[in-house]
């Protein structure tokens, strides 16, 4: 199976999803995605592929300028400012977070949709498969439709050190970090100092680490 034919047929099903919610489809980005001042809205997918055997993944996302530009400003290049895989989000809702379920349902390919060579089934699943995820995907950009928001997703204490909703710690220290701030966050000399020990101990590049510091310095004049 081609991936532009199922590129195709996504944007097909979706679109109708997408007129009524004010996406517009990216073909180019295999992507939906809606503006909201400094905010932007997305549904995305990636892909692999081997042979006649498509693998499609699923994601939402959320971003604010003013974290990307801070991070970017700063040196680290942060591309969501939250996100998760749609289907691990779906089974989250289902039976609850642990640390080893995002890694468990990579191992088991349950974190995507298989596609072989069977178009009518294989378009049929997708379409199954895509129509649940879709109100959850609008149910998490409505839930964090603010920095305030954010500031809550990975600020609320015992944070946790595996989040699902970005790509690792470091970028969890980071939008932790700004989103205290910018959301004027009553406990954020405490938290800045928790990302700060664990910037200092986790075995993160120069580079990152650079970058915190800078970002920290930043935060001080705002």
């Amino acid at each position: 199976m081609k991936i532009q034919d199922v590129k195709k047929h996504i944007f097909s099903t979706l679109e109708p999803f997408a007129a009524a919610n004010g996406f517009k489809i990216l073909r180019g980005r295999f992507a939906l995605s809606r503006k909201v001042g400094s905010r932007t809205d997305g549904i995305f997918f990636t892909y692999c592929s081997w042979g006649f055997e498509v693998n499609i993944f699923p994601y939402v996302r959320v971003d604010y300028g003013e974290i990307t530009t801070i991070c970017n400003d700063c040196g680290f290049t942060l591309n969501h400012s939250a996100f998760i895989n749609l289907l691990l989000l779906q089974r989250i809702k289902l039976q609850g977070f642990n640390p080893d379920l995002r890694w468990k349902m990579q191992v088991a390919k349950t974190d995507r949709f298989i596609l072989l060579d069977n178009e009518y089934d294989d378009y049929n699943r997708l379409d199954m498969g895509l129509s649940p995820l879709l109100p959850i995907a609008l149910d998490f950009l409505s839930q964090y439709d603010s920095i305030d928001s954010i500031d809550r997703l990975f600020n609320t204490m015992p944070i946790e050190q595996y989040s699902p909703y970005c790509s690792g710690l470091d970028t969890h220290c980071m939008v932790g970090l700004i989103s205290a701030k910018l959301s004027n966050n009553a406990d954020y000399e405490n938290v800045k100092r928790m990302y700060q020990r664990i910037v200092k101990k986790e075995d993160f590049t120069s580079e990152m680490k650079s970058s915190f510091l800078r970002v920290v310095a930043y935060l001080e004049q705002i």
